[in-house]
């Protein structure tokens, strides 16, 4: 074994050592020019090549405790790391620019839409979250017969239905509502007061 490559293997044995700086800054030397071409070969963009670079280099720093010469030979290892750090890259660069698209395409129908129309849906939104927080606290206030006769008639069901759904009286059912519908108006206004102050 010539001195050059026992060199080269205790330097791989030393850059292992999380605590040895000046082995790891001796790899990145060594190995940095052999990452360069792999990348280049890849055909690697150039505006992403920097930062790829980095992250090969990262990859290798967080792994290569892990390297087992047994079990590969070192360029095999690190060229699955070359090649994991490229494909890890390419997937977020292509999921951040399916993002982007996305955003774009929003924006687009956003610009499409006349005002008038994000103003109702604004309105309608506003409505249901102002309905969703009374509806909240009715249902700490009474039974849940009584929360749900008054639900199911704003969903258009009959009283008939109602007290068959329930097992209740038709009158029964009205009673419940109207108790719950009073309250509910009140909550409605409470709601909107401390909402727009």
């Amino acid at each position: 074994m010539t001195e050059r490559w026992k060199t080269r293997k205790s330097l791989i044995l030393r850059a292992k050592d999380p605590d040895d700086s000046q082995a790891w800054e001796e790899f990145v030397q060594y190995y940095q020019r052999f990452i360069f071409h792999v990348l280049h070969r890849m055909n690697v963009s150039s505006a992403d090549f920097d930062d790829l670079v980095q992250n090969v280099l990262l990859k290798l720093w967080k792994s290569i405790a892990g390297y087992d010469s047994t079990k590969a030979r070192f360029r095999t290892w690190l060229g699955v790391v070359v090649r994991n750090a490229v494909y890890d890259q390419f997937t977020e660069t292509k999921r951040q620019r399916a993002l982007l698209e996305q955003e774009i395409e929003s924006l687009r129908m956003l610009e499409q839409q006349p005002a008038s129309e994000i103003e109702q849906l604004v309105e309608e939104e506003w409505a249901d979250y102002v309905t969703s927080i009374a509806l909240r606290r009715i249902e700490k206030l009474f039974s849940a017969e009584s929360v749900q006769s008054f639900t199911m008639s704003l969903d258009g069901t009959s009283a008939q239905e109602i007290a068959e759904a329930l097992n209740l009286t038709v009158d029964s059912v009205y009673t419940l509502k109207s108790r719950v519908k009073a309250r509910f108006i009140k909550e409605i206004k409470a709601v909107i007061d401390e909402l727009e102050g």
